[in-house]
């Protein structure tokens, strides 16, 4: 297959890295379970049935079958413009698809539920914030062993922002500000190869992680202290 600049060379085709997957993953029981939560269809229908008079009866069903506080994982690709300008587009994708197919497992191993992996992103969720930031660190350590004596054309590189906090979780997607803030920390505010987390999420990472607090940003509306996380 030939990229619009320069050929496309498999990226794995000379060594392999394991996953230490053992056989196949799933995310806990309780992220699994979409058992009486709105699907995205049956959430803008109640929506389009909203009026002044039953808002407070269509919100509180919504709340009640819908509102969950969970952690929010945003992964995104370092570099997208400047890699795709150099190497071609299916050249990067080719690599991002490949490396995709062995960092979802491991989120999934521990303990997230991909929602999406749309584009050059993943949108994971977490019951528990210090397993989030734990995925995060495995997924850096692979991409550093994968990426060790590559080209340049075959490297990838991601940028992760976690954030904590209640959100609309639909059968089949989240929503809410608590989202928005992991999204705005992945894809602006996060470095190439780093971990960033809002106060939340960074006090239960400190049982296991070294979490420097880096600075404080306006986001919608409201100041956040953010944190890095540290990993080897």
């Amino acid at each position: 297959m030939k990229s619009s600049r320069g050929s496309y060379s498999r990226p794995g085709a000379e060594r392999r890295y394991d996953t230490g997957r053992a056989g196949p993953i799933k995310a806990p029981k309780g992220l699994r379970d979409v058992k009486g939560l709105l699907s995205s269809r049956e959430f803008f229908n109640k929506l389009r049935k909203r009026t002044r008079e039953n808002a407070h009866l269509i919100d509180a069903e919504i709340e009640r079958r819908s509102v969950r506080d969970l952690t929010v994982l945003m992964c995104d690709s370092s570099g997208f413009s400047r890699k795709t300008n150099e190497f071609g587009i299916l050249q990067f994708l080719g690599v991002m698809t490949y490396c995709y197919d062995r960092l979802i497992p491991l989120i999934e191993e521990d303990g997230g539920l991909v929602l999406s992996h749309d584009a050059d992103n993943i949108l994971a969720i977490f019951e528990d914030p210090l397993k989030a930031i734990t995925a995060a660190a495995d997924m850096h350590r692979w991409l550093r062993r994968y990426n060790d004596h590559r080209p340049p054309g075959e490297q990838y590189n991601v940028c992760i922002g976690i954030h904590r906090g209640k959100l609309l979780r639909l059968a089949d997607n989240i929503f809410g500000s608590c989202v928005n803030i992991a999204a705005k920390l992945g894809e602006d505010l996060a470095e190439k190869d780093e971990i960033l987390v809002t106060k939340e999420v960074a006090e239960r990472g400190r049982k296991r992680f070294k979490i420097d607090y880096t600075r404080s940003t306006e986001l919608g509306g409201r100041t956040l202290e953010l944190f890095r996380v540290k990993y080897k």
